[in-house]
């Protein structure tokens, strides 16, 4: 285990998005928020998928991610890998057509540099050792693969306390929302070359129109220091020689 080991376990990681798999299906069955479906556009604007690539979504959830991937990219090939057996059974329903991997998220259960570009978004925050997870999307990236996530920084931890008390959704489980500091110096280590960093989601309320403007700060203030305050932040990550 790493130095960056949080007192969370895996078990309690999986037993917490077992039971609220439920929840999840319903939710991705309806008219999902633009808030929670930003993640999605912000992600497909940064992944460099083609025809003959072959993509990781990791983490993959309900599967409400792929078909923002499917519209954007068309037919590639795609595997989606979930911790949560219960959420990996909601994804089948709504994907049918889609590969499905169960997969704890400190050992990954792929060869060897078989990826050509890994998706993983509001992962990271929810691994109990989040260096062995990246260590992992390093080992299956091919040279110059690319890994696309997204998480909250540590800043944005008063957004789980509030959710806590007002009770806005079915809140995060076991978490440790990372300094981006912190996470450009696992990147490091892992052997990921941080190719861009952007903080988006400055406002954490839905609507089109709010969301234009959200993407004008993201543009004006993204890369600055002052993007750490956005509440979704992007990383892309290439694999170093």
């Amino acid at each position: 285990m790493s130095r960056f080991r949080n007192s969370f376990r895996m078990e309690e990681v999986e037993e917490f998005w077992d039971e609220l798999a439920e929840h999840e299906y319903e939710h991705a069955n309806d008219k999902m928020d633009r808030v929670h479906t930003q993640r999605f556009r912000e992600a497909v604007e940064r992944l460099p998928i083609k025809e003959d690539s072959v993509v990781l979504n990791v983490w993959s959830r309900v599967g409400d991610g792929v078909p923002f991937l499917r519209r954007a990219f068309g037919d590639f090939r795609l595997v989606n890998a979930e911790l949560s057996l219960e959420m990996l059974k909601a994804s089948r329903k709504l994907n049918p057509a889609e590969l499905h991997v169960q997969t704890s998220l400190h050992s990954l259960p792929f060869a060897d540099n078989s990826f050509n570009v890994v998706m993983s978004l509001e992962t990271l925050e929810h691994v109990p050792d989040p260096l062995l997870f990246l260590l992992e999307i390093r080992r299956i990236l091919v040279s110059g693969g690319v890994l696309v996530m997204s998480l909250p920084p540590s800043a944005a931890e008063w957004t789980s306390v509030l959710n806590n008390i007002l009770k806005f959704h079915h809140g995060e489980g076991p978490h440790r929302f990372l300094a981006p500091s912190e996470v450009m110096e696992m990147l490091e280590e892992a052997g990921l070359r941080l190719e861009d960093y952007t903080g988006t989601l400055f406002l954490p309320f839905g609507g089109i129109k709010i969301e234009g403007i959200d993407r004008f700060f993201s543009r004006a203030i993204g890369k600055t220091f002052l993007g750490q305050l956005g509440l979704r932040q992007f990383y892309v990550c290439r694999v170093t020689s």
